[in-house]
């Protein structure tokens, strides 16, 4: 492979990189701030199994509390678990 042909790779990957530490950098000071702050150990991204079967997803980050419905994710991810033999609860 040619050192010029090599040049955008490297590049994007620095980013990518660069991009990956600093979002999980925000996470982490976040999390430790309303931990040490306020007292809340609750960690950024929690699934909660919700009456009538819905699975939810609750996120707490940047100061947002938000709600997503993951239940069809579950069911698939699940599905994937039980067809590959890997054990899980």
């Amino acid at each position: 492979m040619k050192k010029k042909s090599r040049r955008p790779f490297l590049y994007s990957l620095g980013i990518s990189l660069f991009l990956l530490l600093t979002a999980a950098g925000l996470l982490t000071v976040d999390y430790q701030g309303r931990r040490l702050s306020f007292g809340d150990s609750d960690l950024p991204f929690q699934k909660q199994d919700m009456p009538g079967g819905k699975i939810e997803l609750q996120m707490k980050l940047l100061g947002l509390e938000k709600r997503v419905d993951i239940t069809e994710i579950d069911k698939f991810c699940n599905f994937l678990l039980d067809f590959s033999c890997i054990p899980h609860s």
